[in-house]
């Protein structure tokens, strides 16, 4: 087998040791929230984390992005790509200063505009410390670290929300205090304080990283409206409890996002090095086919099993909500096309590209939510969720296609997308679930039999 697949496998290996690992236990503190907070507590909580992401890309210039970017390149001292990082650092706590009394301003936030503002920073700090760890190809210790940080976000939780009984106030300065220890730990044990000592200031990659990084403020924002603007309009239509409901509805799908965040960080690390060393368009086919594969299979699993599950997995007033997850998983799935998509973006440095793409889709988005979720509630936000994450897989096949050869069998790939939709939507209408969802299976592995015996046998000529 070829060096570059056995890297990506290893990496991938690593990546799941950490996100597995992290997800799994977040996945379990579900049933913490919806048993210690109400569904009206839980919105609140949420809406506080959803304005914060919003701010965080416009504070940080995304440069975290540029950190693993420039940190693999061989052009620069990767000690000055952290150095650029910290600068952006020590804006940011100014920009957090000025933003908590403007912040104020929302009625909603106004109790917990300190803690947004630093749970902001802490962010910020977060990503660019772990990103330079996986830059330096610290990947083990940037898989232990986030273990660690999730344990510790959980054991906080355990403690403020199921002991002390402290509530929203409880579960946010969980997230705080997980956050600056971890952050703290990465700072000592990835050896950052010899590194800035080694750093020089460099204009000229200071220059690059924020030409790099710039479009991607606009990217992130409006994957924010993908991700999250549903939640602040269906607080202001409908209300906190409704949002409560449908926060718990869109935590399903981080089973799917774990295939993804574990996938996607070991490839955009491989996508980049393939890039600079071979261009292999091979490598990129063969990977794509497999990737949709694993994440279509596991869809088709969890939407079989969504309605038994969730009738144990959340408190009473939150049951209500399995009859969203499956759409939302399909959207889960052409979320994980567009990922694949968006780190090829990455290797090309067309970021601008990877803007106007999430741009487009977040107009998609707005438009349908603000259509729809007036007249058919919650359901309105998970067909514009669907319809937006659909768009931009489509846009960025096409246009990633541009500038690299793709091989794509557009049979198998609509087929194995048709057959997970079909199956969700039978299974949100609540018809005949476990006979649906078995002949789905069925049906899904007669269409990919095909590929899984050519995979076999291109692997077992590489040993």
């Amino acid at each position: 087998m070829k060096k570059k697949y056995l890297s990506l496998m290893k990496d991938t290996l690593i990546f799941s040791l950490g996100s597995f690992g992290s997800k799994i236990i977040l996945f379990f503190m579900v049933p913490l929230y919806t048993n210690y907070l109400t569904t009206e507590e839980y919105g609140t909580a949420d809406l506080v984390f959803t304005v914060a992401q919003f701010l965080t890309p416009i504070m940080s210039v995304v440069i975290h992005d540029a950190i693993i970017r420039y940190g693999l390149s061989k052009d620069f001292k990767r000690e000055n790509v952290l150095r650029v990082g910290y600068y952006i650092i020590g804006v940011d706590i100014l920009v957090a200063i000025a933003l908590g009394p403007v912040v104020g301003l929302y009625k909603p936030l106004t109790q917990w505009k300190w803690y947004l503002s630093v749970y902001a920073v802490i962010s910020i700090v977060d990503s660019i410390q772990f990103n330079y760890l996986k830059a330096c190809g610290k990947n083990r210790l940037y898989a232990v670290l986030s273990v660690l940080k999730t344990a510790c976000m959980a054991s906080l939780n355990v403690l403020l929300l199921a002991i002390k009984h402290i509530g929203v106030r409880g579960y946010l300065l969980a997230n705080i205090l997980a956050l600056c220890l971890t952050d703290l730990l990465v700072f000592i044990f990835g050896k950052y304080a010899s590194e800035l000592k080694r750093s020089e200031h460099d204009s000229k990659l200071l220059k690059e990283m924020l030409w790099y990084s710039a479009p991607l403020i606009l990217n992130n924002i409006s994957w924010w409206v993908i991700q999250s603007s549903d939640k602040v309009m269906i607080e202001y239509i409908l209300g906190p409890a409704m949002l409560g409901l449908y926060t718990v509805a869109a935590k399903i799908p981080a089973l799917i996002n774990v295939v993804i965040s574990i996938f996607s960080q070991a490839w955009g690390i491989s996508s980049i090095t393939e890039y600079e060393d071979s261009n292999d368009s091979t490598f990129y086919s063969t990977v794509q086919r497999m990737y949709l594969f694993v994440v279509c299979a596991a869809c088709i699993i969890y939407i079989s099993i969504i309605k038994v599950f969730m009738s144990f997995y959340v408190g009473v007033d939150f049951r209500d909500a399995w009859r969203y997850v499956p759409l939302l998983l399909v959207s889960a799935v052409f979320s994980s096309i567009s990922s694949f998509y968006g780190s090829l973006y990455g290797a090309l440095k067309k970021t601008v590209n990877n803007m106007l793409s999430t741009v487009f889709s977040a107009v998609v988005n707005i438009i349908i939510n603000f259509m729809l979720i007036p007249v058919v509630g919650i359901w309105g936000a998970v067909i514009g969720t669907v319809a937006a994450y659909f768009f931009i897989a489509i846009y960025r096949i096409f246009d990633v296609r541009r500038y690299l050869h793709i091989e794509i069998d557009w049979f198998n790939y609509i087929s194995n997308c048709f057959i997970v939709f079909l199956q969700a939507t039978l299974v949100s209408l609540d018809l005949y679930t476990y006979a649906v969802s078995f002949i789905a299976l069925i049906v899904f592995l007669i269409n990919n039999l095909k590929y899984l015996k050519q995979l076999n046998h291109r692997f077992r000529r590489k040993n």
